[in-house]
């Protein structure tokens, strides 16, 4: 079962995924760092190349700049610049922006390579992220990986990984506990909807990552 860690601070690390041995990440000594949630997830390095969707300039993704990632810009067609080398493709729709309009994502991005999209919506995320993991079925990712950020994704203490149930329900023992009737309720149904892998859809906000291995 994967370990969950929480974060006091920008400097620590949140443990949800195993980390890659064969590249390890480079050591950045930088204020701040490249945030507990990215740094994380993503394993960010001085030169890699990155293209993002839904908000230019987005704050939750500005920290990745702190490590040398660079971000470039969407030409005027909303299509990125250059060949199709990105390490990154980011799409954030945290504010109810439209999914990407390429035809497919996984060209642009290089063997290796990683499409994230950070979903986040008032109540619960619902259909909108099984649609984006049909999509990446659809487009042959190799490796699909989902992530809640508690209790928030500016903000996260914890990070839970989505794809196997003992995480989640490791996290509503620690989260939720059973000091009453509500609680013990609340839990309940929350591992109801666990044992249907429908527990997703009822989640704040929701953290694709599907990696492109070849």
């Amino acid at each position: 079962m994967a370990e969950l860690h929480t974060v006091a601070n920008a400097a620590q690390i949140s443990t949800g995924v195993p980390v890659a041995t064969a590249a390890p990440p480079e050591v950045l000594h930088q204020i701040g760092g490249a945030g507990p949630l990215w740094r994380s997830l993503l394993f960010p390095r001085k030169g890699q190349r990155a293209v993002e969707f839904g908000r230019n300039g987005s704050n939750l993704f500005a920290s990745l700049k702190q490590a040398g990632v660079r971000i470039e810009p969407r030409s005027d067609r909303g299509e990125p610049d250059g060949t199709a080398t990105f390490d990154l493709v980011l799409e954030d729709r945290t504010n109810g922006s439209p999914p990407i309009r390429h035809e497919q994502i996984r060209p642009l991005l290089a063997p290796g390579g990683r499409w994230v999209v950070v979903l986040e919506k008032k109540r619960w995320v619902g259909l909108a992220g099984r649609r984006i993991l049909q999509r990446a079925r659809r487009e042959g990712f190799e490796k699909i990986e989902t992530f809640y950020a508690y209790p928030s994704l500016r903000s996260p203490r914890m990070l839970v990984p989505l794809d196997s149930p003992e995480p989640f329900r490791y996290f509503l023992y620690m989260a939720v506990g059973v000091r009453g009737p509500r609680q013990r309720l609340f839990a309940l149904v929350a591992r109801g909807l666990c044992s249907l892998r429908l527990h997703q859809l009822f989640l704040p906000n929701l953290i694709v990552v599907a990696r492109r291995e070849i």
